[in-house]
């Protein structure tokens, strides 16, 4: 009897504890059911390249030759045929710096294209102005952080590109394309991107244009080239100019004129970092129109400290300021976006001065920083 009762206890107690475990843990109506597996994350394109430091030297040079020759100020004018050998005394070398992005997209090649809108008349901005003069496909030029150089000039005859003699009579602009293999490996069409035109920029709207951008060149500039005795060059360069100039206000703008300075971590964020405030950009007495000196509460900027530690006016750094493409873009509610370099080294926000190709800027958030926006007190 005992027996019996002690195995019918053990069964009791197996039996209730499978239907406890079964309950609790399979069974109860609180247990959810299994946790799914999380999403893939969604899968990230490249880092598309982008180029920064873009100039152009336009020079007008003597004629090669003397087998041509034109009087200049003609009652009959110009024919096509005299701006288009007249072109051949002009040269455009354009130089830029590559930003991040090259390497990480694998860029194939960069193609360099020259347009020009004719005096009175308008730009289409597509493949029947835009002229295709160079493709770069060296590698040394498609990686990050390269300093590439393209030159442009008159043609005397058809060249590799099937373009024919042109003329550069008129407002000159340039577009310069990098082309990357597509990331998805869906399509052996290689991708685009434009790094740079200086139409984008000078066609605001139908309203209104910035005529920062876009070289002109007069029929009388080209006919004068033929009594130069040596060539001359003039830069053209994204710029502040403290002048007087009407072609280039901005500096004038914002010379002497107080600002608080900010700068995005990332470039995604909400809201900046305060770099400086209460700042006066104060333009040196040789300036050229990006050459300024930082005061705040009586004292100057300090490049090395980063600081606002010096007395003297004739003591404190003189910093470039650059007008930076990210204004065309999206100002953040800021007044202008500025790069501030001095060496050769740009400033990124708290993390400093640094060159474009320091082995910390390593991604685009850091590479963002050397922007730099400024809004007025």
């Amino acid at each position: 009897m005992t027996s019996a009762l002690l195995i019918f206890l053990v069964i009791v107690i197996v039996v209730t504890s499978t239907l406890l475990y079964l309950y609790f843990n399979k069974l109860g109506p609180w247990k959810k059911g299994a946790s799914p597996a999380p999403a893939p994350a969604p899968a990230s394109g490249p880092t598309l390249p982008s180029i920064t430091d873009f100039s152009v030297d336009r020079t007008l040079s003597p004629p090669k030759t003397d087998t041509y020759t034109i009087e200049p100020y003609t009652i009959e004018g110009y024919t096509v045929e005299d701006l288009n050998k007249l072109s051949q005394n002009v040269t455009f070398n354009l130089e830029w710096k590559n930003g991040i992005g090259f390497t990480e997209a694998k860029v194939d090649k960069i193609e360099v294209y020259h347009g020009v809108m004719p005096p009175g008349g308008t730009f289409a901005n597509d493949s029947s102005v835009w002229k295709l003069r160079e493709t770069i496909t060296a590698e040394g030029y498609l990686i990050n952080f390269a300093e590439v150089k393209s030159s442009i000039s008159g043609l005397d005859n058809t060249d590799g590109n099937d373009n024919v003699p042109y003329s550069f009579e008129g407002r000159n602009f340039f577009k310069i394309v990098a082309y990357y293999p597509d990331p998805t490996g869906t399509n052996t069409k290689l991708e685009d991107e434009v790094l740079h035109n200086d139409y984008d920029y000078y066609y605001v709207d139908t309203n209104e244009v910035d005529t920062n951008y876009g070289i002109v060149i007069s029929s009388d500039e080209l006919v004068g080239t033929t009594e130069l005795l040596t060539a001359e060059t003039v830069t053209y360069e994204p710029r502040l100019d403290t002048s007087d100039s009407t072609d280039q206000p901005i500096g004038s703008e914002i010379a002497n004129q107080y600002y608080d300075f900010y700068y995005y971590v990332n470039e995604s964020d909400a809201n900046p970092k305060s770099l400086f405030s209460n700042v006066r950009l104060v333009p040196t007495v040789d300036s050229d129109g990006i050459n300024f000196k930082l005061e705040s509460g009586g004292k100057y900027f300090n490049v090395e400290t980063r600081n606002f530690d010096i007395n003297e006016f004739s003591e404190g750094s003189v910093v470039k300021i650059a007008e930076s493409l990210e204004e065309k873009k999206d100002l953040k509610g800021h007044d202008k976006v500025i790069m501030l370099e001095s060496g050769n080294k740009y400033l990124f926000g708290f993390d400093g001065f640094k060159t474009m190709n320091d082995d910390w800027v390593d991604d685009d958030d850091k590479y963002f920083r050397r922007n730099i926006y400024i809004k007025k007190k």
